[in-house]
């Protein structure tokens, strides 16, 4: 274990090596719409010491104009180019890799617009592709008919695999759910995952900002997405206290933070 001075030692190093922050949103900078203390000023000065900053986030349940609002509504001063939801790293994916136009869709009526403007064409049959979102208006008619094409075969994608969605009354069910879901109906899991901590996000984070991933550092709440993701492409990992992990879970996990804080307020000391 670290000496406090050592730790601090080594929390100043990564914050003045570190080119790019990538927050997560729920959980790290606010929950549900209330902001964290601190939050917002902690993004200024980043900014203010010239270095990129990143909102990155799982949640595929609303369009980017959405979170946009959202986010300067809560005074996180943000610009289009800051913001990358896993919706995004998804079409930017099917685009990239698969070169498909014909997806059927499991969202809202908000991000299936996301995915037709970025030239993706949704589609109600026939599909080359299906992809399932955090679609807060899932209808049992939609888990049928995706639940039908994936056991037909078609390739399956999913924008995340987060289990929970984190509220302040009690966690939301999110696409892992509804992925155990359609294993149980088809026996099939996704073909690729795009969200924290795969690989198409870290390729999509890549391709956006052209930064070594050792001058990278996720911000994040949750051990097995952003942790992970953190440590699985070489990034720092810095893990705040104030979403759905406690003591005893970092102590349980496999998942190991580069650096522990109670919250993102806590990193003034070191900017």
């Amino acid at each position: 274990m670290l000496k406090d001075n050592d730790e601090k030692n080594l929390k100043k190093k990564i914050f003045d090596q570190t080119e790019l922050f990538l927050f997560d949103l729920d959980g790290t900078l606010y929950v549900g719409d209330t902001l964290i203390d601190g939050a917002a000023k902690v993004v200024e000065r980043l900014k203010a010491a010239k270095k990129n900053v990143c909102f990155l986030t799982n949640n595929s349940s609303k369009a980017r104009s959405e979170y946009m609002q959202k986010l300067r509504k809560m005074g996180l001063p943000v610009t289009d180019g800051e913001l990358f939801i896993s919706a995004q790293s998804t079409y930017e994916y099917l685009l990239r890799e698969r070169r498909e136009k014909r997806v059927w869709l499991a969202a809202t009526d908000e991000v299936k617009d996301d995915f037709r403007a970025a030239g993706i064409d949704v589609v109600e049959n026939d599909p080359e592709t299906v992809v399932l979102a955090f679609d807060t208006s899932i209808t049992y008619q939609k888990i049928d008919t995706l639940c039908r094409y994936v056991h037909q075969g078609v390739f399956f994608a999913a924008t995340h695999s987060d289990l929970n969605c984190p509220h302040p009354i009690s966690p939301m069910p999110d696409v892992g759910s509804f992925i155990a879901l359609v294993k149980a109906v088809t026996g099939r899991e996704p073909d690729a995952v795009c969200g924290k901590p795969f690989k198409p996000c870290a390729d999509g984070i890549a391709a956006r900002y052209k930064v070594e991933n050792k001058k990278i550092a996720m911000v994040g709440d949750r051990l097995y997405t952003d942790i992970r993701f953190g440590n699985n492409f070489g990034y720092s990992s810095i893990l705040v206290m104030t979403g759905e992990t406690a003591a005893d879970m970092l102590g349980n996990s496999p998942d190991k933070p580069t650096l522990t804080f109670g919250t993102v307020a806590d990193f003034l000391e070191f900017i």
